[in-house]
C-alpha cells in the first residue's frame, strides 16, 4: 500500500475525497486481514469501517510518512479485531486439541489455492485458537505482545499456537482425503 502525502494531508483536513480515496487504495489488503479475524464478510466489513472511523479521527496522531502508513492503518485494524473479538462471548470459550500428524510439502504450484484453502479452514477453529495463530503466523507478533493484547499467558498463547497447528493439520487431511 503506496499511500501519497497529498492523501494523508487531505485525510488530516478531513477532506472527504481524500477519505474516500483513502478508503478505496487501502480496503482490499485491509479485508483480507480483518476476513482472518472475524467469522464473516459482514462482521469483517464492521470491523473494517470501525478501523477507518479510527483512523480518520486520530490520523494527526500518526507522524510518519506515507511509506510506513500502511504499517500503522494495518495495526489499527487488527487491534479493533482483537476488540471484536474481545468482545465475543466464544471468546472465552476453551475448546480441546485434536490429535493430528505432520503434513507433507505442498508443491508451488498450488500455494494460492492453499491459502485460500487455509484461510477457509481457519474460520472453522474456535475465535481463541484462531485469533492466535493469526497473531502469531500471519501477523508476525510474539507470544508476549499476544498475551497482552489478548489478556492471557504466554504460556496459553503457545499453547493455542500449538492447538490452531494441530487441528489445521487434521482438519487438511479431511480435506485432501475427499
Amino acid at each position: 500500500m503506496q499511500i501519497t502525502e497529498a492523501v494523508l494531508e487531505g485525510c488530516r483536513r478531513h477532506e472527504r475525497a481524500a477519505q474516500a480515496g483513502l478508503y478505496r487504495l487501502c480496503y482490499p489488503t485491509l479485508m483480507r486481514v480483518a476476513l482472518r479475524y472475524a467469522p464473516n464478510a459482514d462482521d469483517a466489513a464492521d470491523i473494517l469501517n470501525r478501523g477507518f472511523f479510527k483512523v480518520f479521527t486520530k490520523i494527526d496522531q500518526f507522524t510518519g510518512s506515507g511509506s510506513n502508513f500502511g504499517g500503522w492503518i494495518r495495526r489499527i485494524i487488527v487491534n479493533e479485531a482483537l476488540d471484536f473479538i474481545k468482545a465475543n462471548p466464544a471468546f472465552k470459550k476453551h475448546d480441546a486439541l485434536e490429535a493430528a500428524t505432520e503434513p507433507g510439502e505442498m508443491p508451488a504450484s498450488e500455494r494460492e489455492e492453499a491459502v485460500e484453502n487455509i484461510l477457509h479452514l481457519l474460520k472453522q477453529l474456535p475465535l481463541m485458537t484462531a485469533t492466535v495463530f493469526n497473531l502469531f503466523a500471519l501477523e508476525g507478533y510474539s507470544h508476549q505482545e499476544i498475551s497482552a493484547q489478548l489478556g492471557i499467558t504466554e504460556t496459553h498463547s503457545k499453547w493455542r499456537l500449538h492447538s490452531a497447528r494441530q487441528q489445521l493439520q487434521g482438519l487438511l487431511r479431511q480435506t485432501t482425503a475427499l
